[in-house]
């Protein structure tokens, strides 16, 4: 079965080469289709209405850095041809048929297909979009062309997932490391709160006077001004200001 992480890079790749949006186009790389290809397809939406625009985009592209790599897609191509390519989809389909293959989600997930409707119809999907990392991915239109942009949840109606596509495996947690017995922090000067917890307002549980050295056990995750020690048997919180306290190494 096809991995959703193989299907979200393709997603990806095809925003970032630029490719732009032509009415009931696939795939077709720019370089390979001509403006009557363009205006043949758009003929077929609203009377070619917005033929203009698509090759307008076209050729944009063909006088960029991306005339090589960019492609022609429609909402439905541009989903359709991510999952072809992983090996999650026979051939290209359109929202309708995407959304038949699809599993309902209450909420997005890496990979999940996006979907909006028609106002009249809830059953009937217009358009199709893919979510990652908190974006949404989807051949917007011919100004835009294909777009990754901050997820919008108003803005669609459905969230599904395709069933060919296989979820990640979820990784395992790291082990714990060991804590270095020769990295120590050494008081260098005067006398230095040790804390309970790794900020000022929290409650002083002991003094340390210079020359004192306590094990290390890392630099606190939430703060960079702090060193977790060990202290009295249990961990506690050492300023990192240079001024007072430095690490050093024993052999």
């Amino acid at each position: 079965m096809a991995n959703v992480t193989d299907f979200d890079k393709q997603v990806e790749i095809q925003v970032l080469n630029h490719s732009i949006y032509v009415w009931g186009a696939s795939g077709q790389l720019c370089k390979d289709v001509n403006e009557e290809w363009i205006r043949k397809k758009e003929s077929r939406n609203e009377n070619g209405k917005h033929a203009d625009e698509a090759v307008k985009a076209w050729k944009a592209v063909m006088a960029s850095p991306y005339k090589d790599v960019a492609r022609c897609f429609d909402c439905s191509g541009f989903v359709s041809f991510c999952l072809i390519q992983v090996g999650a989809l026979d051939k290209r389909r359109d929202c309708d048929g995407l959304y038949d293959r699809c599993t309902p989600l209450e909420k997005p997930e890496n990979g999940a297909l996006l979907f909006r409707v028609n106002a009249y119809n809830p059953n009937d999907e217009t358009h199709v979009g893919v979510y990652i990392d908190g974006k949404q991915y989807h051949a917007k239109g011919r100004a835009y062309g294909t777009v990754g942009e901050p997820y919008r949840s108003d803005f669609w109606a459905k969230t599904a997932w395709f069933k060919n596509l296989e979820r990640d495996e979820p990784q395992p947690e790291p082990e714990p490391q060991p804590i270095p017995t020769n990295e120590y922090v050494r008081v260098k000067g005067g006398s230095v709160r040790v804390r309970e917890g790794n900020g000022t307002s929290t409650r002083c549980i002991g003094i340390a006077h210079k020359g004192d050295e306590f094990p290390c056990l890392g630099q606190a995750d939430a703060s960079p001004y702090w060193y977790e020690i060990e202290y009295r048997g249990g961990t506690a919180y050492i300023t990192c200001n240079q001024r007072y306290t430095e690490v050093v190494y024993k052999a």
